[in-house]
This record gives C-alpha cells, sequence and structure tokens, in this order.
C-alpha cells in the first residue's frame, strides 16, 4: 500500500493537500462524485491545519477498502469537538461548518483531540466493501525531505482466512531503499499461505541484490484467535489488548533482510493470542519510540488509521521516512 504526506503550515499549501488527494481518489477507482467529496474535504482538512494547527501533516493513504485522509498536528487541541462538529460553530468568527461537513462528506469520520497535545481527523471513502480482510487496519507515512519515493512500506494480503501484514524500513532513503522495500512486500503478498518466518525467509532469499531492509511480518489467524509474529532489526512492535495503556513489546531478531548471513538459524514466530480487543501497533524508526500511550489516554479506542495519524503527527521524526501502522481486532465469532 502507498501513501502521501506533506507539511501543511502555509496558504499555498491548501491547493497541494487537494491535488494530491484528488489524484490519490481518482487511482483508487472512487467515482467522479466521491472524487469532488474528496476535494472538499481535503481543502477542508488543509485549510483547518492552517488556521489552527503547529507542525501540521496531510496524508493520503490508500488502505485495502478504499482512501484515507489524515490531518494531523501538535497543535493546541479542541475544547468542545462535539460543538465543532456543529454547523454554525466557530472559534474563530469564521462560518464554522468545516469539520460537520467533512463528517457528511465521508463515508467514515474520526476525531481525536487533546488540549495542549494535537488533533488528529481521519476521513475515509470506500471502493470495496469495508474490512474486507476480518482485521481493521490504518496506516500512515512521511517521505524523508528531500526525496521523492519513500522507503518505508507496507502490505497486506489474506489467505484462507488468515491476514498476513508486512512493514519494511529499506536501508537508507530514495529509490534504492524503496526498491528494497518493494521487493520485500512482493513476498508478503506472494507468500501469505506461509508462517511469517517462512515469508523473512523467502525475503532473504530474494533481496540479496538490494540494499536490504529492517522487516517485521504479523499473521492474524481469527478462526484460532492467534497473532503470529517475526521480526528482523528494528521495527518497533507493541501489542495492546482491551484498549489500555499497558501493552507489550515484540522482540525481532537482529539482522537485515537481504544481509543476512545464510547460516543464521530462522527462528519460530512469538505467538499470542488475538481478539476483537486486541491492538498491534507497528513502525520504522522514523517513528520516535519513547512514546507511551498513557500520556494521552482514550487514543488506542479510536479507529486504527486515527491511531497511525496520531503517533505520525506526535513523534515523526521529520528528518527520515516513515510508517506506521495499526492493526485492530477483528470479529472472531
Amino acid at each position: 500500500m502507498s501513501g502521501t504526506t506533506i507539511a501543511v503550515t502555509q496558504p499555498v499549501h491548501i491547493a497541494r493537500a487537494r491535488n494530491v488527494a484528488t489524484s490519490t481518489a481518482r487511482a483508487v477507482g472512487l467515482p467522479r462524485p466521491s472524487v469532488d467529496r474528496v476535494a472538499l474535504a481535503a481543502s477542508e482538512l488543509a485549510s483547518n491545519l492552517v488556521k489552527y494547527a503547529l507542525d501540521g501533516l496531510f496524508s493520503a493513504e490508500v488502505q485495502p477498502a478504499g482512501l484515507d485522509l489524515l490531518a494531523t498536528d501538535r497543535g493546541p487541541g479542541i475544547r468542545r469537538v462535539d460543538e465543532c462538529l456543529r454547523d454554525g460553530y466557530s472559534s474563530t468568527g469564521t462560518l464554522g461548518t468545516g469539520l460537520g461537513a467533512i463528517r457528511r462528506l465521508a463515508d467514515r469520520f474520526d476525531i481525536c483531540s487533546r488540549l495542549q497535545q494535537g488533533t488528529t481527523v481521519l476521513a475515509r471513502w470506500h471502493v470495496a466493501q469495508p474490512e474486507p480482510l476480518g482485521v481493521r487496519l490504518g496506516a500512515a507515512e512521511y517521505t524523508s525531505p528531500g526525496e521523492t519515493v519513500s522507503g518505508d512500506a507496507w502490505a497486506v494480503a489474506e489467505t484462507g482466512g488468515v491476514t498476513t501484514l508486512g512493514i519494511s524500513d529499506g536501508l537508507g532513503h530514495g529509490p534504492g531503499a524503496a526498491a528494497a522495500s518493494a521487493a520485500a512486500m512482493a513476498q508478503v503478498c506472494a507468500g501469505a499461505a506461509g508462517s511469517p518466518d517462512q515469508v523473512l525467509a523467502a525475503m532473504d532469499a530474494d533481496m540479496g541484490g538490494t540494499r536490504g531492509a529492517t522487516v517485521a511480518v504479523a499473521q492474524f489467524d481469527l478462526a484460532r484467535q492467534r497473532l503470529r509474529f517475526s521480526g528482523i532489526g528494528n521495527i518497533a512492535a507493541r501489542l495492546y489488548g482491551g484498549g489500555g495503556a499497558m501493552g507489550e513489546t515484540l522482540v525481532s531478531m537482529p539482522g537485515i533482510v537481504g544481509k543476512r548471513p545464510r547460516q543464521m538459524r530462522r527462528h519460530e514466530p512469538l505467538v499470542r493470542p488475538w481478539s476483537a480487543t486486541s491492538m498491534l501497533v507497528l513502525h520504522t524508526d522514523g517513528i520516535a519510540g519513547r512514546w507511551n500511550p498513557a500520556d494521552w489516554p482514550g487514543v488506542l479506542r479510536h479507529d486504527p488509521a486515527t491511531v497511525a495519524g496520531w503517533l505520525l503527527g506526535q513523534h515523526a521524526r521529520r528528518r527520515d521516512d516513515a510508517c506506521v501502522v495499526v492493526i485492530a481486532g477483528g470479529d472472531t465469532s
């Protein structure tokens, strides 16, 4: 999957955000009326970032069921979210129809705001039935300044009732890093029937001609209510249950996929319970690792895409590629 994130700090950035959103909407196959709604929503989201935000980021992210627009910032937050969703309300004397209009334009809308910390807004449009994978997921990406492509990537595939997700950080930046991550993620789609360690082994065998990458692979088996996880390198992985702040760090093996000694012994995947209340957060090292959900109570109860956008807005280093993928439990019945 792919996404585009841009900084929005000046009025000139509003048109760019709208262009990014509409081109992505066309690329995923949204019909013309939906593309028009995406354009309106993008203009409103970007305008709000210019008016109210600090360090605002705007994302157009392709996800399995369609398109997500995310606006995230480190601004003052919204004191009365419910009132801001009501037409006619404004804290600046303007018409005050922005957030309410975005909610009506989108197929799904979510907002997370905390005073003196920031705000993340999600607007989603479907091109397929929502949640076709059995799990709910969302992602946010950022390309290192000066580069045209990101070296970080993610992919997801479903086969036989099992969903396999991978996230990759190609070494360095630019096209070489992007090529390494693309090769890694191609194996996620090609080898989704295998276990996570088998997917990583296939990547390792296929990526010898690339720069290499750090990679994590997570597999969700809803029928068995089971998560299996394998990682190589410094991809961060945190598993939560019930939306609480206490989580478990899932540890990866050291190394680089595509550059490991061939004699390195394969390790069995970590196995953990997975339920409708579980959440797994994965991110590359473009996100500062010292974040704690206890500092923002309730954020993990939002849509996974909102959580991903919040982490990007709050903790992206903004000098490196970054990718966040958040997966929440599905219906296990």
